[in-house]
């Protein structure tokens, strides 16, 4: 029995006899003095008579008080610990009625507001949803988008932790890059906080070019856009642009070496021809043979030229580019200088592409258009596109009023003229019409529609904001006891034994674990390992947990196990159910291998116990149970672990509204019931 429980039933026993001894001596000393005498002998000559009495009267009102408190207090008690776990635990957990039948009748009423709240949270947690999923497609859209850039994309917090990254940053920065480590690792730290402080004074984005295993890497630096603390990095192999020009020297080099001896040849087989007249048939046969080789030897090198990808034959670099984006790229060029004609995209353009310049194209398309309006008087200009033939798409510019006069286009829009002949197109005016058509390289190949991801295809690279957001710095580590519970890192954790016995040779054959980060069980974060130990497997302890001697031969001995648990635990606090139990195994093996498990341990039994005093069980499957929990995949190690930490979690609320929010605080409470951990009744099954 508890020590409350104990005084409460105390003091239902010694208040009547305190009440009674006080109304006697209140008698006594109100009297006179002859009274008090005559009281006194009578008192002397009774006293057996009224000590019987008093005993009686006192043991009965004892009763009688002790089976009103068990009748009203308790019950009330367990309703209010009830009322606690419908408010921070399970919404769906209902107030048993119990007591007279007032408190029942206030049972019910508890049971319709539970209805009420568990209604009104059902609404919350739709619309909850519903955000969250809008979240999830924006982080979804947003890692397809990471996984599509050519570019190395980091972001990090301040400490300069990496949070996000895409496939492009491990390609160029090596394995170094991942989830948690420091971008420190892969860059100059130097590099970096000089760049934040140029940031920061107003210069950004910071460009600055680092060093990776041996190639320059230009690096360029912002601040994320937002309340967080972080920066994103962007980063690009800085030789990439001098390989491309690099190849294009190589082909001009290399083209201009086939022109210079394909036109000598050409020359000396045309001279040859038109000096000798004379020359035989076959002779001259051969000579036109040879002026045909080299022409096509002429041709062969200009589409090498041309084919390179990404560069044209001017050396531009080159892009696809829609034919909407790019006379949308014109609107805009020509809305930047007030003053131009209105201008808009016809409804009927096609969606052609075009592998061009898109900067240089467009601005040259303005230049166009405010000629017609500067000097041709055109108020409204009307571009639109069209397929054209395989290789050639067309962009017209058409207006309202008078077409062209011949010259006029090449006179005031020469440059125009150059940059399309330089991306091997055509440009005219049509005499008897107001148009100006343009004609552009098309893109080889029309681009696919882009499908819908497939919903089981994982993103490129996702991350977790969250797990940041909770991560405690370094020095809270050293503060366990100050640190709080909803920021702390948990490693839940569960064993099975081959008996209940460990000091007559029972022996562990299976650890799980599961990590408890920013307040949520990361089921990607678990540990499962089978352990021989050396030793048959009673069937009884098999129909259990239904690990046979045959599973587990070969598998490695606690002592190999051990480590590899202590460092999957390390920066945790440890927590398990009855966990003394746990340890008993453990302790021997972390003598043998000086692997010790140093965190402190917390004991959902034992918590249980501070949350839910007046409860008569704190099993695993009661707790379950109160908490609105599925008993799935329980009697396995990780499986225990797993609805371990999902009980932890719902406990914690409920430790919250009891006061208890740090660790140190938690741990005060649970050493309060540590008394109960000898009472038979807090294990019964």
């Amino acid at each position: 029995m508890r020590a409350a429980r104990l005084g409460a039933l105390a003091a239902a026993v010694l208040a009547p006899a305190v009440v009674i001894a006080c109304v006697a001596a209140g008698v006594y000393f109100s009297v006179s003095p002859a009274d008090q005498a005559v009281l006194a002998r009578m008192l002397r000559e009774q006293a057996a008579f009224l000590a019987v009495a008093a005993v009686l009267v006192t043991l009965v009102a004892g009763l009688l008080l002790a089976a009103a408190l068990r009748r009203y207090v308790a019950p009330a008690r367990r309703m209010a610990a009830d009322v606690r776990v419908v408010l921070g635990a399970n919404p769906d957990h209902r107030v048993t009625p119990s007591g007279p039948a007032e408190l029942r009748q206030l049972a019910t009423a508890l049971n319709e507001l539970a209805e009420r709240h568990a209604a009104a949270r059902r609404d919350v947690a739709e619309h909850v949803a519903a955000a969250a999923a809008d979240l999830e497609r924006e982080r979804h859209r947003l890692a397809v988008l990471m996984g599509v850039l050519t570019v190395a994309v980091l972001v990090c917090a301040e400490d300069g932790r990496i949070l996000l990254y895409n496939a492009a940053a491990r390609d160029l920065l090596g394995d170094d890059v991942g989830l948690g480590r420091s971008v420190f690792g892969v860059l100059d730290r130097d590099l970096v906080v000089h760049g934040l402080a140029r940031v920061d004074a107003g210069s950004a984005p910071h460009e600055a070019t680092a060093e990776r295993d041996g190639r320059p890497v230009r690096v360029r630096l912002a601040r994320v856009p937002s309340d967080t603390a972080g920066f994103v990095l962007v980063c690009e192999d800085a030789t990439r642009p001098e390989r491309a020009a690099a190849r294009h020297a190589e082909l001009l080099g290399s083209t201009a070496d086939l022109v210079r001896g394909a036109a000598g040849s050409i020359g000396a087989a045309a001279g040859a021809i038109l000096d000798y007249p004379d020359v035989p048939a076959e002779q001259r046969h051969r000579f036109v043979e040879v002026i045909a080789e080299e022409a096509t030897r002429l041709g062969e090198a200009a589409e090498r030229l041309t084919a390179e990808p990404g560069i044209d034959m001017h050396g531009w670099a080159v892009a696809d580019i829609s034919a909407r984006d790019l006379l949308s790229a014109v609107l805009s060029a020509v809305a930047a200088r007030p003053g131009g004609p209105r201008t808009r995209i016809d409804e009927a353009a096609e969606d052609v592409w075009f592998t061009v310049n898109s900067f240089a194209v467009a601005d040259a398309l303005a230049s166009v258009v405010r000629l017609l309006g500067e000097r041709h008087g055109a108020t409204d200009v009307v571009l639109a596109a069209a397929p054209g033939d395989a290789d050639l798409g067309a962009v017209d510019l058409s207006w309202a009023g008078p077409p062209l006069r011949a010259g006029d286009l090449e006179r005031g829009a020469g440059d125009v003229a150059g940059v399309v002949r330089r991306h091997g197109g055509e440009l005219w005016a049509d005499a008897h019409h107001p148009l100006v058509r343009v004609l552009l390289p098309r893109s080889p190949a029309p681009p696919r529609a882009a499908g819908p991801v497939p919903a089981e295809e994982p993103p490129p690279a996702l991350y977790d904001f969250e797990l940041e957001r909770f991560q405690p710095g370094p020095d809270a580590w050293s503060e366990w006891e100050a640190s709080r519970l909803d920021r702390l890192t948990y490693t839940v954790f569960d064993t099975e034994t081959t008996g209940f016995a460990p000091d007559e040779g029972d022996e562990i054959v299976s650890i799980g674990a599961v990590r408890i980060v920013g307040g949520r069980v990361l089921r990607t974060e678990t540990f499962e390992r089978l352990v021989d130990p050396g030793r048959g497997i009673p069937p009884t302890s098999t129909a259990v947990h239904g690990i046979t001697r045959d599973l587990v031969r070969g598998a490695p001995s606690l002592d190999e196990v051990l480590p590899a648990f202590a460092a999957f635990a390390s920066g945790s606090v440890l927590v398990g159910h009855n966990v003394a139990f746990d340890m008993a195994f453990l302790a021997p093996a972390q003598r043998r291998t000086g692997s010790p498990l140093t965190a402190p341990l917390l004991d959902t039994l034992l918590i249980d116990g501070v949350v839910h005093p007046d409860h008569e069980s704190h099993t695993l499957e009661a707790m379950a149970e109160r908490l609105g929990l599925d008993l799935v995949g329980r009697h396995t190690a990780l499986g225990d672990a797993l609805l371990t930490g999902e009980i932890f979690l719902r406990l914690l609320p409920l430790l919250h509204a009891r006061g208890v929010r740090t660790l140190g605080e938690l741990r005060a409470a649970a050493a309060a019931t540590a008394q109960a951990r000898t009472s038979e009744r807090l294990y019964r099954s």
